[in-house]
């Protein structure tokens, strides 16, 4: 009898997986579709192509992956048809911020959101240690001087022995202390409550604008949401040393912008390196470009091959423990 009942559910499980339809784009079916029939046999598709998808092929999807090769050009046409997907049960997305309005429709019909959280995390944090030390070693001074043909002698500043603030502990900012620690840095994790396992000084997110005072540079590596929005006012800027960084890898409404780039304008903090800002993409006009003490990069601090090849790994995970009946890694609720 044992036996007869994981046959059964075996079946069960086989009969519920043939009934699944898996919505992803064509590109991302073409590289891993062989993979994806591996875990899933039998699986049938409704792919993302340049042709819209019919209301048919609408109704049979139950599954999606928005992969990293949707990002940007394709988004619109993906989340347009999965929004439209009445059946759509499961979706996983490659990203780890699902701060998106987007997201929360999903949730609020019932479908299932796991993402692909973790995946990013080594290429940001190492983005954030390229935004520190090129801060510290003024490149952007050296760039234009090299542009301009002048031999520009600076003698640079250490990360050694430095503090920094991690605001945030999850996948990337446990990153990015670890690699600050290997740098010789002395950081300091900044988060709700300590939990214990941390592996540095904990400081309550409360005392926010006392550890700004203390520090030599503020990253922040944490998701955006109703009680992160803003959290680093004018008054918490008002706080950093004259000589201090801020790098954002997170959202760019964590910071009051403005109030950001009045500081360092003035020359009141020494710099800041931001792979997010308010809004995206920045208008070209905005003084932030201009400021000899910045550095933009276009969101992309985790847009990496090997960023695209984990999130995948993340979905094929997810895809065998829904076949199996086991619990989804990553997900999401409201």
């Amino acid at each position: 009898m044992h036996v007869r009942r994981i046959d059964s559910e075996e079946q069960a499980a086989k009969a519920q997986l043939m009934a699944d339809v898996l919505f992803c784009t064509d590109t991302f079916w073409t590289e891993n579709g062989e993979q994806i029939e591996g875990i899933a046999p039998g699986i049938e598709t409704v792919l993302l192509t340049d042709e819209p998808v019919s209301e048919a092929d609408l109704a049979r999807i139950t599954m999606a992956f928005f992969s990293h090769d949707a990002w940007p050009e394709r988004a619109a046409s993906f989340f347009g048809a999965a929004t439209r997907a009445p059946n759509l049960s499961w979706l996983h997305t490659m990203s780890a911020g699902v701060d998106s309005p987007v997201f929360t429709s999903f949730l609020k019909r019932g479908v299932r959101l796991t993402t692909s959280s973790g995946s990013s995390a080594p290429p940001i944090a190492r983005s954030v240690m390229m935004y520190l030390l090129a801060l510290a070693r003024d490149l952007p001074r050296m760039m234009r001087a090299q542009q301009a043909g002048e031999w520009a002698w600076e003698r640079w500043t250490e990360l050694e022995g430095k503090r920094v603030a991690v605001v945030g502990y999850g996948p990337i900012g446990a990153e990015v202390v670890r690699l600050c620690s290997a740098f010789g840095m002395s950081p300091v994790i900044v988060r709700r409550a300590a939990k214990g396992d941390e592996p540095c000084e904990v400081r309550p997110l409360a005392e926010l604008m006392s550890v700004a005072a203390e520090v030599d540079a503020l990253v922040l590596a944490l998701p955006l949401n109703e009680d992160t929005r803003g959290l680093v006012g004018a008054e918490v800027i008002a706080q950093l040393r004259s000589h201090a960084f801020v790098v954002n890898v997170g959202r760019g409404e964590l910071i009051d912008q403005d109030a950001l780039t009045a500081a360092l304008a003035a020359g009141e903090i020494g710099g800041a390196g931001l792979d997010v800002t308010t809004p995206e993409p920045l208008p070209s006009d905005h003084p932030l470009w201009t400021l000899p003490n910045v550095i933009i990069t276009p969101h992309n601090s985790g847009s990496t091959d090997g960023t695209a090849r984990r999130a995948t790994e993340c979905f094929f995970t997810n895809l065998a423990a829904r076949a199996n009946d086991q619990p989804l890694i990553n997900e999401v609720t409201l």
